[in-house]
């Protein structure tokens, strides 16, 4: 009996070995994915920063051009258009009126390792909405 129960743990002493090989892959995907999405969180919270921050400009009637600089300034891990990757909508309104500050940018070389095909751009959008509080006469 005893020499039955030692010849089957001698077949399965690599089992072990076996079985962490096969959930190492997917583990260190799943580790890398976190990272990656971290990062891509990462921007789009610098992103939403950059729309804040125009739009507090916006609402103290600061020129247009100036407002997109220093949106652009603002999120420099994104890259984001000067001519397109900044829009508003209400910027000459009256006071009281809202304006809406909208940045688009890309997040470059976005990837998961060992998974083909992941290596993309990611564009991210994010909106800021204020009241309108002064107009220069």
């Amino acid at each position: 009996m005893f020499l039955k129960k030692d010849k089957i743990l001698k077949n399965e002493k690599g089992a072990s070995a076996v079985e962490f090989a096969l959930i190492l892959t997917p583990l260190i995907i799943l580790i890398f994915a976190i990272f990656e999405f971290g990062i891509l969180f990462n921007n789009w919270i610098a992103l939403t920063y950059a729309a804040r921050e125009g739009a507090r400009l916006a609402a103290v009637d600061v020129l247009e051009s100036e407002i997109k600089t220093k949106v652009i300034e603002r999120a420099p891990s994104v890259k984001i258009d000067p001519t397109t990757g900044v829009t508003f909508t209400g910027l000459h309104g009256e006071i009281g009126s809202p304006v809406t500050v909208t940045v688009t940018g890309n997040v470059l070389n976005f990837s998961l390792p060992l998974v083909p095909g992941t290596q993309k751009n990611i564009t991210l959008t994010s909106k800021a909405t204020l009241m309108i509080e002064y107009k220069n006469p």
